[in-house]
């Protein structure tokens, strides 16, 4: 009944968006007003929310602090880690209450809460009395859910209008990209602190970008301090969300020097950059990218590094924004080399369907630089065994998810597994055996 009530009634109709009210109502009662007693960091944005939240996070421990984090790939309450195998970056039904109920519980001091637009529109942080507040970017998402960009736009809005309501409780900050299109629907929110981060523009700026091939450099100049970074994170679009971490360190007055160390040691996170080694010698990269944004952004860091070809394999997910599939496909003609267009989580759509839809964006046919197979498998296998000494092999859409969804069936199953064993078995040799 639950189900047939959902494919029938619109996410966003009245009556469903005052269900989901009244569960955090009732939530926020009933955990006794957990933010309360913690302080409460919250980011939301396009791309590189997951990745920023989780800097944050380790930045806050390398400085003492007890944490607890939730994101769309992971959980965190001081000491305590797990996955998250819901798919969904915020926690519905209350959710978020219990979760900071846990935390301080648990005696941790910051909460950093990755927050999806669904989640502001749908209240399921209702009641979380916000500190702080990070947009990492806007760009071209979930238009299906919100109808248009500019609702798009008011609903991560919300977050900072939240932020400002509780500002009584004190200090509140919000760190804003000062080069995003669309940050001035945020720079007018009234009674927040806000510092701004940039390449070129913003209180927070990096400089002197050197790229490696596993690495790159930069310098970190304003809020009073200048100090080099290092990181395994590549791409300026990681550059983006250091700046948004780091920006938010130093406001809470915590030194370079303990900033630094973090990015020294920091390895890439779960399926967000996460090389794959298997004694191959091209390299091998499993990526959430989802968005046009996302995968453009990931395709042209990954062509400036590569002597090779660049082989992308991507799809779409079912039942979600199908305005971006041709706008992704175009970019992947553009931007790759060798394309393998294969499903992503079809849902209840037709996977074949999708795989259409995208391909209307390439304009190239079968066989030059471009292969459809539905059967994602099939689909990495194809490119991890025609991949050649100094290509780059991205493997994008689901990161590190533990089960891919067809119609209502959950299929256990990981893009880094399989790559790991595809890439062993061409690579790993056998002994032979003694006659």
């Amino acid at each position: 009944m639950l189900t047939f009530f959902r494919k029938i009634v619109s996410p966003t109709n009245p009556l469903r968006l005052a269900w989901h009210f009244l569960w955090d109502f009732a939530a926020t009662i009933f955990y006794r007003f957990p933010s309360r007693e913690i302080t409460v960091i919250g980011v939301t944005g396009t791309n590189g929310k997951t990745t920023t939240a989780n800097l944050i996070a380790k930045i806050l421990e390398a400085n003492g602090e007890r944490v607890a984090l939730a994101t769309t790939i992971n959980f965190q309450i001081a000491e305590k880690k797990w996955d998250n195998l819901t798919k969904m970056t915020s926690l519905g039904r209350g959710g978020a209450q219990k979760f900071l109920r846990q935390a301080v519980d648990a005696g941790c001091n910051y909460a950093v809460l990755e927050i999806s637009s669904h989640a502001l529109i749908q209240h399921r942080v209702w009641g979380v009395n916000f500190n702080a507040a990070i947009l990492t970017n806007i760009t071209h998402d979930h238009l299906d859910f919100h109808g248009s960009l500019e609702d798009y736009i008011a609903a991560k809005e919300l977050l900072f209008w939240q932020l400002a309501k509780n500002r009584e409780s004190g200090e509140k900050i919000a760190i804003l990209p000062a080069e995003d299109a669309n940050v001035e629907h945020f720079l007018r929110i009234p009674e927040i602190g806000i510092i701004t981060f940039g390449f070129k523009k913003g209180d927070l700026k990096a400089e002197n970008l050197r790229i490696r091939e596993h690495s790159q450099k930069f310098e970190v100049i304003g809020m009073e301090e200048k100090f080099e970074i290092e990181t395994k994170l590549l791409g300026n679009f990681n550059v983006a969300n250091i700046l948004a971490a780091v920006a938010l360190a130093l406001a809470l007055k915590i030194r370079p020097s303990v900033i630094r160390k973090v990015f020294r040691k920091l390895k890439p996170l779960p399926g967000r950059l996460e090389p794959i080694e298997a004694k191959q010698p091209f390299r091998v990269i499993v990526d959430f990218a989802h968005t046009p944004d996302a995968l453009e952004k990931l395709l042209r860091t990954f062509r400036a590094v590569t002597e090779g070809r660049v082989w992308l394999v991507f799809g779409a997910t079912g039942e979600r924004d199908r305005a971006k599939r041709p706008i992704m496909g175009a970019i992947a003609s553009r931007l790759a080399d060798e394309i393998v267009l294969t499903s992503d989580d079809p849902f209840d759509e037709n996977a074949e369907k999708i795989i259409f839809e995208v391909r209307e964006g390439i304009p190239r046919k079968e066989g030059e630089g471009f292969l459809s197979e539905v059967d994602r498998k099939k689909a990495i296998r194809f490119a991890l065994e025609n991949a050649q000494k100094n290509d780059t092999v991205l493997i994008t859409g689901k990161g590190c998810e533990q089960f891919q969804v067809v119609g209502n069936r959950k299929i256990p199953w990981d893009d880094r597994q399989i790559a790991r064993k595809i890439l062993e078995k061409r690579f790993t040799k056998l002994p032979h055996k003694k006659r």
